[in-house]
């Protein structure tokens, strides 16, 4: 997956939650954020254009195809939570001095990361840099 920080993103009150994914199993790519709408819940929350959805509510994400994917969204109701691995030296969102609230350094959310690891397929393993960056365009997915 290469170098970057791992980060938990939350929000609540159901979708739509104001931002698009592209990506999944069967086109060979890391699912990843494409675009974030403005003033939605995404972008309150701190979510970037660009960062890896690593798990959604606990699910790992890399074995999933692209609809197995919007089937998972679409059974959210209230309360979303991602981790999301942003690339080393992408900027951290913050309000004025003060990080934003919505989101943390791993440290603040090892309990998603301990169900994410939990709920993993036994096959789970570490892309190669060609496999994580993909030949294929992605389709894009707004939830």
């Amino acid at each position: 997956m290469g170098t970057g920080d791992f980060i938990c993103i939350s929000m609540t009150g159901g979708a739509p939650w104001g931002f698009r994914l592209q990506g999944g199993k069967e086109q060979k790519q890391p699912l990843q954020v494409a675009k974030i709408r403005s003033q939605s819940k995404a972008s309150d929350s701190g979510l970037c254009e660009g960062d890896e959805v690593v798990s959604i509510n606990g699910n790992p994400c890399e074995d999933l195809t692209y609809p197995e994917v919007i089937k998972l969204m679409e059974n959210i109701t209230d309360s979303l939570h991602l981790l999301v691995k942003r690339k080393a030296g992408a900027p951290f969102l913050s309000l004025g001095d003060q990080p934003h609230p919505s989101f943390l350094h791993l440290r603040g959310c090892a309990s998603l990361l301990a169900v994410t690891l939990a709920n993993r397929p036994s096959g789970w393993r570490k892309l190669t840099r060609d496999q994580h960056l993909g030949k294929q365009q992605p389709s894009p997915l707004s939830v």
